[in-house]
Parts: C-alpha cells; structure tokens; sequence
C-alpha cells in the first residue's frame, strides 16, 4: 500500500512485525507500506483512522494532538468482533468509529476508552448494506433500499425536513423510500443518496454550494441534483464542503467549495453546480476519493491524480505545488510487480492500495457494475424461490420474497434496461425499464402458488406506504412493474377472478400527485401499442370480473378501477396518432341487465329523489360504454320517458319488468298532420304551436316533443302499423326539403356537399330552434336522417371545441391553406404574402381582430390568426343561431344521455352510415312462395342480373325503394334483409306491372316478367317514379 500526507506511513504494523512510523520519511509523494495483506476499506478522520482486511478483521489507529500541534498516531489495535467486517467509517470530528459487519449490522466503537464495540440497537433487526460518516453525523443504506441517519443536524445533515440539534439514535428518511438507491455518500455537513440510474440526490450543508444545486442554501430534506440528471453517475465521494461526482465513462465532476483548489478547476473559486474536470476527460477515471480539502482520482491506466489542499503532502506531489491543478501522485518507480487497485482519502492524508498484476487483471474481469449485479441476484433469487425445497429453505425463502416485494426501492432497482446502459437515461418522459424481462421474472414466479401468496401479500403491504410525490422519477417504475405483475397475473385462468391485488394497485395509482401521473401516463404512452392494449385490459379485466357479481358491488375498489381506466384514456386522448390505442379499446362488455340498473339509478338521481343513487358507470365513464351499450341505454330511456310523459300508472308500474315487451299506449301522443305538398312549411307551424302553448313552469305539464309520435299525411289518419313507415317517411322528406338550397336556411361549402349555420341568420328565426327539435325527435324516436353536416355540429353539441380538421373537412381549400399557413410557410415566406387578419367569410368581411384594425399576419401570430379563422366560422359567426339549434334538441333529448356519444358516434346515429355492399344484401335475401327454389328461379337470375347493370345511386334508390333507408343504422346492417315474392294480379298479365314495397317488412313484390328489358324497364321506372333521388 502507498500512503502520503499527515503522518500519512505511521501507525500501521508492516510485514513482519514492524510498525510504519520506524521508517524514514523520503522526499516523494508517496511512502510504500509493505503490510503483508490487503486492505478492504479504509476510513480516516481527525481522531481516527479505521481499516478492514480482504479477511474481515478490522483494526483502528487511534491519533492525537502532540506538544508542539501535530496530529501523530498511534499504534493499530485489532477489533474484536464475532462477525466479519466489510466496511469502516471515521467522522472528522467525533471520536467513535463505525463498523459494519458482513451480516449488515452496524457496530460502534468509542476510541477514548477499551475499544468494545457497541451495536446500533435501532438497526439491530436491519440489514444494512453500507454506512458513510461526515463531521460529526451518520448515513446509513439498508439493503431493502432505505436510508437512516442519525448525529448532529446543525444544517440539515440528517434530511429529516426539519431543524432539529440532533438525533442519537438512526431515522428514516422516508422521502427517499421509493427510491432505488446504490449509495450513500457523506462528509462535512452534507449527505447524498445515488440511485440506480444515475440520480443524485443531496441535503445537509450547502454554504459553499457542495450540494450542487446552484445556490447555498441548506436543505433539510433531500432534494434531486437535477443538473446531473442523465450524466451516468456512478460514484460520489465527499470532502468538508465540497463533492465529486464519477460517472460511467470515467468523466469527473466537482462543486462547492474551491478555496484550496479542491475542485481541479485550475482556479480557488466556488461552484454552485456540477463542472467538468477538464484535466481528467479521456482519462477515464475509476475511482474518486475526497479528503478534508482534496480529491484523488484513479484512471483506468492505474494513474492516481490529486488536486486541493497539499500542506500536509496530501497530494503526493513533492516538493511541487499547484493545488489547484491536476497533477499526478508521485509513488515510488519499484511498483513494477503491482498496480493500484483502489484509492481512499480522509482527513489530510491519501492511500493507495495494490494487487498484483495478474490478481488484479483477475478481479477486473470478474467485476461487474453495480446494476447487472442487482438484476443477476434477482434472476437467481427467483430461480430458487420456484425449484424445490424443504420447510427450512422455504422459511428463509419467504424472508426473500417479502424483503423484495414489500420494498419499493427493490422493485424500482430490478428490470432495469441494461442495454447500451440505456436506464440511465431514466427521465420523465422514459422509465429505464425492460418490461419483456419483467414479464418473464413474474410468470415464474405467478406459476408456483405459494411463491404467489407471499409476493401478493407483501406488495399489499407495500402498497399504503408508497408516497404521494416519490423525489425521483425512479421512484415511481413500480407502478409499471406491478401493471406488467397484474397482465401475468391474468394471464393464468385460476388467477383472473381475483381483484384484491387489482384493487389496492388502483388506489395506490390514485393517490399519486397529479406530477406523479403524468410522469406515469407519459411512460406508459411510449410503451409498444400492444403493451399499453395489455396494461389496459388488466383494468378491463378487474371490472369484467366485478360487474359479472350479483350484485355488483358498489364500493371504493370498483371505483377507482374506473378511474384508473379513465386517467389511461385521457392519456391515450393527448397521444400523437400512431401510438394512439383506438377508443373502442377502452370499451368494455356490458350486460344489459348492469345497464338497466345503472339506468335506474340515474333516473332517480336526475329527478332529484335520492341524490346518494349514483350509478357506475352511466354518464360517469361512458368510454368504458361501447356504441350498442350507448345507444341500448339512450333508447330505453326515451321509451321510459314515453310512458313517463304519457302519465299512464299501469305502463308506469311494470315498465322495467316489460321494458320493449308492451306496445306503447295510444291516447295521448304527439301529432303531426302534414300535408305532403308542404310538410316542411307545416311542420314549422305545427312545432311552432306547440311550443306556443308549452308551460315550462308546470311541472304537470307534459312535454309533447316525448310522448310518442304519430305523423299524418293529408288527413290519412293511419293505424299504429302503418305508423312506421310514415314517421320514417316523414323524417326523409323534412330532412331533405330542409336541406335543400331552396329552403334557404343554410349556407353550403364550395362542393354544395356540406351545409352549415350561415352567418346571417339571427335567433329570432324560429326556424332554427326547430331544426335542431326535428334532430332531437329523430334521435328520440331512432330515425335516420339526411344532416349533411360537417362534424364540427356534433363536437358542438357535445361541448367539444371544432378545431382546424373541422375546417378542412368543410373546406378543403381554405383548411389546407391555413395548414400551410401554420405548418409549412416560413416566416419570411408569410410576411411577403401580405396578408392581414381581415377574411371573407360566408360573403361578408370580418376583421378577426377588431381591436387592431388590419393586423398584418406575422410567423409570430399565424396560430393565433388560424384559430381566430376558425373559431369565426364555426363559433362566433354563429353563435346566436346555434344556441337555437342546441336548445331545441335537448328540448327533446337529455344531454346527459346524449353526451354518453362521441362526436362521430352521435353523427353516425343520427345519420346511419352508407350502404355499398350490394352482394351482403343478394346473400340476406330471402324468396317466398314461387320464387324460393333451388336453384334460383329464373325470374329471380333475371332480376340479379338487371340489379348488377344499375348505377350506384339507382341501386341506392332501391334501397330505399325497398327498405326505406337511404343509409343504414350504424349498428343495423343485418336489418337490411330483403324477401322476394310474386306480385299477385288477376289478369296474369305480369309485363304491364311495376314491382311493389311493403317498407315496414322490406318486401319486394316482383311480378313474373317475361324478358329481362321489360324487368329492367320497369324497376327503374319505378325506381325514378318512387320519388326523388337525393345525393
């Protein structure tokens, strides 16, 4: 061994018997000790230096102030102690010197008095894994990740939160709980805490700036050193108020105090945050040591450098002095036989250890970091705790398994994505983790029932103690972990009933801070797509199970599996498109008997009569609803609100046991007699009488809009089963005549393909509050109608903001020019196209800024001038107009129901979606009488062969013609069947007939045509004669 410094050869007992301090001082850096042995680890401070040997026994020198000042040492003295130990640990300025042995306890000894050791009766019943000292104070990391402290707290040393004098006994931090933590470092009047990945997390004394965080104030609690986030630290060292820092690829950061050129910065200046050592980059350093006021780093090439304070010949540089710049250690030139395997520093003196080169070559290539250790230990671990074993193992295997899973630290350091050292890019947009791994650990580990038991058990006794805020991001990889451990867990059929894990996973995710899961949602959207399918159906999964109870349960566990479901969503919502998950993946399978009860229990809500009848699911998660559950509730509650309206007691008291079974009475119901030359023009009046005549402060006054509707046409006073067709009809011709750019009431886009509120229209015309009452009698009622509107409508409806899609969708060619506007135009390209915020919408010019008149457009406001473009045209332009349209139809529809919808859905409800699939309607017709033979009749190939050659809007017009769609339900394409059968006439004479509907039952009757021209002559007559054909 090497040592230089403050009496820095004295005191240890050389080969052969010899004490050091016989040997004559020389004039280079650095005196050669030849002990005879190895030393393990190494601590000095003022009144004490402490070493261990590579065979566990540990020996202290104790030293004093002689007569004339010096600091001289005494002679080594073994340590008694019946443990091996692994670690020594010397304060500056304390007298007692800590042990720890290779059990993990923590021995004391006072080197006033006989030298007896003294367990930490705190830590007794804790393993620790290493222990750092400072001036007068202790760190402590157990080997479950967890951090205690005790000594004096002058500035904060202890990172309890608080000011406090002093802690004789050790205390929790538990701020640093989560964290996976690799080191404690500590020295002078401040502490820090490394995680796995590299995070660095300081507090204590910070005068000098030693903490690194870009001031000097103290800090009682741990803070994060963010500066050094993603660096890949790997080591800190700390000297009396300054740190270093080592990283992966051996680069060398210093900060704090600079006073005695401690910071190898060539300058006696502090610093505030981490700085490079130049001087040592390329060098790749191994090891870093602090002294009192200096620093000592180790290169790969077996170098050992030193910089600060050397007026004890702590640098090792001779009669040379440049404190402040990084020079190498001047060591003997007979060490041709050795090489330097680790360097330690403390107080005012240095030491170098040595190996042999072929020992040292040896353990080089044996030596591994620090994270792959931790993730072979936990493969191993896991190994043996699923092979065999007997009642003994088992008991020492169930110690394992609970010191792992009930510690957070644990899981946060396990998993870690050792590829490239990619983990320690850990930052809050990527975990660090290697989930395939994970899952493979988990799966071994869910196979064996027992092994399970006891993982389960202790992750439920983790869970309540996570915190809110973890310090680091680090700190939260245990949510992924446990999402991944639930997917596994549900992957085995004997385990997918259980949701206690599920549950307690779910309230401890809730009770994150809203920083926390952000962090969390951002991991997990950057997750592959079928990895956050998987994450999310473990939350499906949890519900499946609860709702299929009788009943179901309606408690805080099922609750906050909704909104942990529903926090995912919202997550997936704000991510870029080719990562997004499709909605209906967040879609659940309902039973209709679950809904008719959450229906219930909505109803009674809404009408105020018990306010604790809060349903599940209905309006409070409805992304949990697929369409068919959506529209099953909305129906069944207008078919409830029929009755209700109608007053009738009987239907009233068995609605919910008939439901659809009972036809709907017929005495009281909303008429509308038309005339069909002008059913628009009646329609309005009619609406408008009704409304006329509405008292909205009678609550016994019923609402005519939702009783049920019965339409006439020219005082044809129709029976209930032709009522049907007529209200279907009815919706098809008011719709279209609406529609049409005779009626005036619309505006349309260049194409004429899509309609929209015209700016001119004021709400006084009452045409508009109708409008939007016909849109709310055709969703009440399950109508389909011709709304050739953009999308933008139903967003509206909805509460949703129309954005810049809108506009291109309506558009095209004002959309893509204020796209290029926002997205391709450069800044110089805009200011020479001259353009100011002045538009021309719908014929009339509008300054989107009035209160700057004529503001040029600029790279600087183009995003404010494309949303103003667009928030005119589908907002303020139409305010007043819209309002109308809005109150009219939740005049007839509740909106909490009608916000059950998507926008899309809402549109594709009301409007039914196109029909092309000509060869599904061929395969879903049925023949009757004659014409159902094998095989086919030769009037029925006559008739497919004429429906082949029809254009697509004849085919359409059939359609119609046949089933009365134009378009069809969106979750109604198996009704679009059709039954052929023979038009019955009495003179035979089969040529001069046109064929014949019965819309209600779509069937065709199709006479026994002679030739195919006459066929195809007649059905188009009739197709055109029908009535008009609407693109």
């Amino acid at each position: 061994m090497f040592s230089w410094g403050e009496d820095g050869h004295r005191g240890f007992r050389l080969k052969g018997g010899v004490n050091s301090d016989s040997g004559p001082p020389t004039d280079v850096g650095g005196h050669r000790l030849n002990l005879g042995y190895h030393i393990a680890d190494l601590s000095a401070g003022r009144s004490a230096l402490a070493f261990v040997k590579t065979n566990g026994n540990a020996f202290v020198i104790r030293t004093s102030e002689s007569k004339d000042g010096r600091r001289v040492r005494g002679k080594q003295k073994f340590v008694k102690c019946k443990e091996m130990i692994q670690a020594v640990g010397c304060h500056d300025d304390d007298d007692v010197v800590t042990l720890l042995s290779e059990g993990g306890k923590v021995l004391c000894v006072d080197t006033t008095s006989a030298y007896n050791l003294k367990p930490l009766e705190a830590l007794c019943n804790i393993q620790v894994s290493q222990v750092a000292c400072g001036s007068q104070h202790s760190v402590a990391l157990t080997k479950g990740g967890q951090v205690y402290t005790w000594g004096r707290d002058s500035r904060g040393q202890l990172g309890q939160g608080r000011s406090e004098p002093g802690a004789g006994s050790p205390q929790h931090i538990r701020s640093l709980s989560a964290l996976p933590l690799v080191q404690v470092a500590a020295g002078g009047e401040q502490s820090f805490g490394l995680s796995v990945s590299g995070g660095v997390f300081g507090w204590g004394g910070n005068d000098r700036g030693q903490l690194g965080l870009g001031d000097t104030t103290d800090r009682h609690a741990p803070t994060p050193v963010h500066c050094l986030n993603m660096k890949t630290t790997i080591h800190i060292s700390c000297g009396k108020d300054h740190t270093a820092i080592l990283t992966k690829n051996g680069a060398v950061f210093t900060f704090g105090s600079g006073q005695y050129g401690q910071l190898g910065h060539n300058s006696f200046g502090d610093e505030l945050r981490p700085r490079l050592v130049a001087e040592l980059w390329g060098a790749k350093v191994t090891e870093i040591a602090c002294g009192r006021h200096h620093t000592l780093a180790l290169t790969e090439s077996k170098r050992v450098y030193s910089f600060g304070c050397g007026e004890q010949g702590q640098l090792g540089h001779g009669k040379e002095s440049h404190p402040s710049v990084v020079l190498p250690v001047q060591l003997p030139q007979d060490t041709d036989d050795a090489r330097i395997r680790n360097i330690f520093a403390g107080g005012n003196c240095s030491f170098a250890t040595c190996a042999s080169i072929e020992q040292d070559v040896g353990e080089e290539a044996n030596a591994g970091g620090v994270n792959n250790k931790t993730q072979h230990r936990l493969d191993d671990m896991i190994d043996k705790w699923t092979s065999e074993c007997d009642s003994k193992q088992w008991k020492k295997i169930k110690q394992e398994i609970h010191m792992t899973f009930s510690s957070a630290s644990c899981l946060n350091t396990s998993f870690l994505e050792q590829s490239k050292d990619k983990h320690f890019q850990t930052s809050p947009r990527y975990s660090g983790l290697n989930l395939s791994v994970a899952r493979l650990a988990f799966d071994k580990l869910v196979k064996k029932d027992n092994v399970f038991a006891e993982v389960e058990a202790a992750v439920l006794l983790l869970l309540p103690s996570l915190e809110k805020k973890p310090l680091g991001v680090e700190g939260l990889r245990i949510y992924l972990l446990l999402n991944e451990l639930l997917h596994v867990i549900q992957s085995h059929e004997q385990r997918r009933t259980s949701t206690t894990l599920a549950e307690a996973v779910a309230a401890a995710v809730l009770n994150l801070s809203a920083d926390s899961l952000q962090v969390i949602g951002d991991w997990w959207s950057s997750l592959p797509p079928s990895t956050m399918v998987e994450h999310v159906n473990v939350w499906k999964q949890a519900l499946s199970v609860i709702l299929s109870l009788k009943p179901v349960p309606l408690n805080s566990g099922v609750r906050n599996l909704l909104l942990v479901l529903q926090y995912m969503y919202n997550v997936n919502s704000r991510t870029a498109e080719p990562q997004r998950m499709p909605e209906t993946d967040f879609c659940l399978l309902i039973d209709k008997n679950f809904l008719i009860m959450d229906l219930q229990l909505w109803i009674l809500r809404s009408q105020l009569k018990y306010m604790d009848a809060e349903p599940l699911i209905l309006c409070s998660f409805p992304i949990l609803m697929d369409l068919g559950s959506k529209k099953f509730v909305f129906d069944l509650n207008s078919r409830y609100t029929k009755v209700k309206e109608m007053n009738c007691m009987i239907y009233w008291e068995t609605f919910w046991e008939w439901q659809w079974a009972l036809p709907l009475p017929q005495d009281l119901l909303f008429e509308l007699d038309l005339r069909r030359a002008s059913v628009l023009e009646d329609t309005f009046e009619q609406l408008a009488a009704v409304s006329a005549a509405a008292d909205p402060t009678d609550p016994a006054d019923p609402n005519e809009y939702k009783l049920p509707l019965a339409v006439y046409f020219d005082e044809n006073f129709t029976n209930v089963d032709d009522q049907y067709l007529y209200r279907k009809d009815f919706f098809h011709e008011v719709f279209h005549e609406m529609m049409s750019a005779e009626s005036g009431m619309f505006m349309f886009n260049d194409s004429k393909t899509l309609a929209w509120f015209p700016s001119t229209a004021t709400e006084e015309d009452q045409r508009y509050f109708q409008f939007g009452v016909l849109c709310g009698l055709a969703l009440y009622n399950q109508y389909i109608i011709h709304l050739p509107f953009p999308l933008a409508l139903f967003k509206k409806l909805l509460g949703v903001k129309p954005s810049l899609g809108d506009m291109i969708e309506f558009s095209p060619c004002v959309g893509e020019s204020l796209l290029n506007i926002l997205e391709v135009c450069e800044d110089d390209v805009i200011k020479n196209l001259y353009m100011d915020f002045v538009i021309n919408w719908d014929g009339t010019e509008v300054d989107l800024d009035p209160k700057n008149p004529e503001k040029p457009l600029t790279g600087e406001n183009k995003k404010e001038f494309v949303d103003a473009y667009v928030n005119h045209a589908f907002n303020t332009s139409v305010e007043g107009v819209f309002q109308e349209f809005k109150r009219g139809f939740f005049q007839v529809c509740d909106q909490d129901l009608v916000k059950l919808f998507r926008p899309k859905e809402l549109q594709e409800v009301l409007l039914g979606k196109d029909f092309h699939d000509w060869a599904k309607l061929k395969q879903n017709t049925g023949y009757r009488g004659v014409y159902n033979t094998t095989p086919p009749h030769p009037t029925i190939q006559m008739f497919w062969e004429v429906f082949d050659e029809l254009t697509e809007d004849q085919k359409k017009a059939f359609l119609w013609f046949v089933t009365g769609f134009e378009r069809v339900p969106i979750l109604g394409m198996e009704t679009i069947k059709m039954t052929v059968q023979v038009k019955g006439v009495g003179d035979l004479s089969y040529d001069k007939y046109y064929p014949q509907t019965h819309t209600c039952s779509s069937i065709l009757e199709l006479p026994l045509y002679s030739t195919k021209e006459i066929m195809q002559s007649k059905l188009t007559e009739a197709l055109s004669n029908n009535r008009r054909i609407y693109k």
